[in-house]
């Protein structure tokens, strides 16, 4: 059994992948923000599920009141959210990740093994981990990922593999060493946003599909600012 996308789902996701970079969080009610590490109070980010019109449209004021926040939805149904958005006076910028989900009691216990000249390097912070995949002749790191337990849940973040290993497997690798670790806490379950390339690897290590994210922005405002992925 998986969970459904809610709002305290979300609240957990924006906790643990805003930690993971040390960002600021605010939540209230259904309504959860962060602020990026430099940016000044005007750069927050809203980050809700299925926002009715009445969320839709104090957000959409906040937004045109202060440029530089952008709103993330989560939903089942991008195009009807986004009409919604548009009778807000909003704009959609990215329709391009995906929040899923996994059941933790069926991950692999211990780490993935490893072809000779390969090693894993681990680090851990209270209830963050960090692993990297590494090849021994130059200790280059080939493919990396983060985990936080966060109360019932496990959100994956920041699962890159190296340009020039792509391909070959080792962001599977990562994601089932992440979950050997994830396993340890009390997490029933697994979060991630998954970028559209990203997708088909974690639907085949038994992902699944909660909901698009779509991020929209105020007229005139879009790509005044950096984006930043939120993709594991």
């Amino acid at each position: 059994m998986v969970a459904n996308a809610s709002d305290e789902l979300i609240g957990t996701w924006v906790r643990g992948w805003a930690e993971a970079r040390g960002y600021e969080t605010r939540h209230d009610g259904a309504i959860h923000a962060y602020r990026r590490t430099g940016q000044d109070e005007q750069h927050w980010e809203y980050v809700v599920h299925s926002p009715s019109d009445e969320q839709l449209g104090a957000l959409a004021t906040a937004l045109k009141d202060n440029p530089g926040r952008r709103l993330t939805t989560f939903t089942s149904d991008v195009d009807e959210l986004t009409a919604r958005a548009h009778a807000q006076g909003l704009v959609l910028i990215s329709d391009r990740e995906a929040l899923m989900v996994t059941n933790m009691q069926v991950q692999d216990v211990e780490p993935p093994r490893l072809d000779e000249g390969l090693h894993w390097d681990e680090k851990r912070d209270g209830n963050h981990a960090w692993v990297s995949l590494h090849r021994d002749s130059d200790n280059v790191v080939m493919a990396s990922g983060h985990v936080a337990a966060i109360g019932d849940y496990a959100v994956f973040d920041r699962i890159v593999t190296a340009p020039e290993f792509r391909r070959r497997g080792y962001g599977a690798l990562v994601t089932r060493y992440l979950a050997s670790i994830a396993t340890e806490s009390d997490a029933d379950e697994g979060l991630l946003v998954a970028s559209a390339d990203g997708y088909e690897l974690y639907k085949y290590l038994g992902w699944t599909l909660l909901g698009t994210m779509a991020v929209y922005e105020a007229p005139g405002v879009a790509d005044a600012h950096e984006r930043v992925s939120h993709t594991a």
